[in-house]
Formats: C-alpha cells, sequence, structure tokens
C-alpha cells in the first residue's frame, strides 16, 4: 500500500474532528485536496499552534503537496504536542523512511508499539527497518557533496567508485536535460542479491529500486558495465523527480527514467510491436506492481515512448509542465498551457508504440 493510501486512511475519522475549520481540512484530504486542507488547518494553528490533530492533518497536507519536509517538520511538532496522539508517529514514521530517515522511522514505530501495541504488521516493519540498521552499520561509505555511495566492504570498492563515476555523468547529462538538480545529496546502496531482495520486498525481475535511497544489487556488475550505468542513472532520475516533481504520475515517472537512461531503447520498444495491444492507461501504473516481468516490461515500454513524446512536444517547456504535472495540473490542462492536445500526444502515443521505432538519437 503506498504512503499516499495509508496517510488517506489514517486520516478518515479523527477523534473530535467535528468543527470547522478543521473538518474541512480532514475532508479535503479525503480528496486529496492538499491546498485546501493546509489552508484550513493553517486557521486552526493560528488559534492554537500545539492542536495535535492540525499539525498532523498540516502534515498530511503538506505530503499531498509534495512538501515533504515540510510534513515532517509539522509532525515532529504534533508528536509531543500529545505524545500519546499515535497517527503522528506512525505518519511520521513513514514519511521519515521514505526520505531515507531510518533513525527516525525507528524511533517513530517504536513509539507506536509502545502508545497501541498488538498491531502484527508494524512489529514486523519495525524489526525489518532494524535488520535494516545493523545492515548498514556495517558498511562503508563514500561521500561527497552530491552522493553518498554506501558498499559493503574492501570487495565492492570498484564497483562503488564506477556508481560514484555513473552519478556524477547524470547529474550532469540529466540536469542539463531537464534544466533541473537534485536539492538534496542523494544516497545510494550497493547490496548483494539477497540483501537487496529482503529489504526491497521488490518483484523478482527488479533491477534496483528508490524509495528515498537509490538501492542497487551489484552481483557482477562489473561484468556489464553498459547495464550498470542505465541503472544507477534511471534510479537517479528517480531521486530527481522524487525531489523536485514528486507528485506526476508514476508511470510518467518510470517512463522519464527510462527516457533518460543512456541507451538505445529500440529493443524495449520493439516488446510494444510484439504485444497483443497497449497497456490501457488507466492499469499502467498497477502494471509496474506486477510480479509478472513480461507486463512490467510491457509497461516500461509504453511508458518510455509516452514520455518521448511529451518531452519531444514540449521541447524546452518540459520542465516546465512536470512542475505544473507536479502541482496538481492535470496532464490534459497542463498540455493546453502549451497548445498542445491532449488527444494529438495520445494519437501519437499510439502511434509510435504500434509503428516500427528509429533508435533513438
Amino acid at each position: 500500500m503506498s504512503i499516499y493510501v495509508l496517510l488517506l486512511v489514517l486520516a478518515g475519522s479523527p477523534q473530535g474532528v467535528q468543527q470547522d475549520p478543521s473538518r474541512v481540512g480532514w475532508e479535503a484530504i479525503q480528496r486529496g485536496e492538499g491546498e485546501k486542507a493546509a489552508s484550513a488547518f493553517r486557521q486552526v494553528l493560528a488559534g492554537n499552534p500545539r492542536d495535535v490533530q492540525a499539525l498532523t492533518g498540516a502534515g498530511i497536507a503538506a505530503h499531498l503537496l509534495g512538501r515533504d519536509d515540510d510534513a515532517v517538520t509539522s509532525l515532529k511538532r504534533a508528536v509531543p504536542a500529545d505524545p500519546n496522539y499515535v497517527q503522528a508517529s506512525y505518519i511520521l514514521g513513514q514519511l521519515a523512511y521514505s526520505q531515507g530517515d531510518l533513525d527516525l522511522a525507528i524511533t517513530s514505530y517504536e513509539r507506536v508499539v509502545k502508545i497501541a501495541p498488538g498491531d502484527p504488521g508494524i512489529y514486523r516493519q519495525l524489526e525489518d527497518w532494524k535488520k535494516e540498521a545493523a545492515l548498514h552499520e556495517t558498511f562503508a561509505a563514500r561521500p561527497a557533496a552530491r552522493f553518498t555511495v554506501m558498499f559493503e566492504g574492501p570487495a565492492q570498492q570498484a564497483i562503488a567508485d564506477r556508481v560514484s563515476s555513473i552519478l556524477d555523468a547524470a547529474y550532469s547529462r540529466v540536469g542539463r536535460t531537464l534544466n533541473t538538480y537534485p536539492s538534496e545529496p542523494v544516497t545510494a546502496i550497493l547490496y548483494t542479491r539477497q540483501q537487496f531482495r529482503d529489504i526491497t520486498k521488490s518483484p523478482s525481475w527488479a533491477a534496483a529500486a528508490y524509495d528515498g535511497r537509490i538501492r542497487i544489487p551489484v552481483m557482477g556488475a562489473l561484468t556489464n558495465v553498459t547495464e550498470l550505468d542505465r541503472i544507477v542513472t534511471h534510479e537517479f532520475v528517480h531521486a530527481l523527480i522524487h525531489q523536485n516533481y514528486p507528485r506526476i504520475p508514476f508511470w510518467l515517472n518510470e517512463g522519464l527514467a527510462t527516457y533518460l537512461e543512456p541507451t538505445d531503447h529500440a529493443w524495449l520498444t520493439s516488446r510494444l510491436r510484439a504485444a497483443d495491444g497497449m497497456i490501457p492507461l488507466a492499469r499502467l501504473d498497477a502494471a509496474f506492481a506486477t510480479p509478472d516481468g513480461g507486463e512490467a516490461l510491457l509497461a516500461y515500454a509504453e511508458s518510455y515512448v509516452g514520455a518521448r513524446v511529451l518531452a519531444e512536444r514540449l521541447g524546452a517547456n518540459f520542465p516546465v509542465f512536470l512542475q505544473y504535472v507536479s502541482n496538481g495540473t492535470s496532464i490534459e490542462q497542463a498540455l493546453l498551457l502549451f497548445n498542445i492536445s491532449a488527444g494529438d500526444v495520445e494519437r501519437e502515443w499510439t502511434r509510435r508504440s504500434r509503428a516500427r521505432q528509429q533508435p533513438d538519437s
């Protein structure tokens, strides 16, 4: 279940939320209206800066708006305002982990199990996080201004050096392409295959993962440096999007990360030509979570073509378009701001998905 869904579940019916503007804020969260919720909770907090429910609601609203630093700050204020208000600690744990702050995630969940013991899922998650923290304590680190690469001792030193080099190259190339750079340092962690599966719970076909940190299984990585370059760059793009365009659709996130890989994608688009049909857009996001590697690959191919069409149509306006979409503007409306028809984009997307593709230029 995504953090977004978890937050909405928790936000459903907080005790005592019966009066405006607090009720307005919680109802706005139920509808995913971050700006309206944030405005409502600001009114509450102007009168009572320690209102724990309003602080928690403000944190959720900030998350909905893609402002996770503000969300964590608000939730950190909520916890001491009422240490027994379990929702604040639970949501803080989720957001802290998504930002790569494992220590804060653990302390938040330790508070949850102390306040409200008995949920086996919480205990399992806390135990997993503690195991991950213990593993990371044994790792070496290669810190730099823009990136930190964590790895398991001298045996992975050469791979860590290569990953650092790839990240530096991606920072420059992708940054120039999107005229956007990470606002915070990015952490990459190198694992064995088993460590990667244990921590990320990724499907067997996954070659890497990004969940606030880049996580890469690296056994044999230097035997295929081109593939390592592709994977690391792909995950770097996810980090860039997470920091700058956190609310774009999942398929566009994956499509853009694929589009910006330093490789020819003809092998990928050939899967679209061989497929019986395209995955419907309404089902495209879910296709990335399937255990079926074939369907996932088709989703990557389809999303890549969609992202490429958008990038080529929008040109230098593409980063501005991404910002509009991340701020809550629909793709259709955002395209109209640049005099581009969503229908034309969809038709071109379909045409390229079914026709013979030209190699990437």
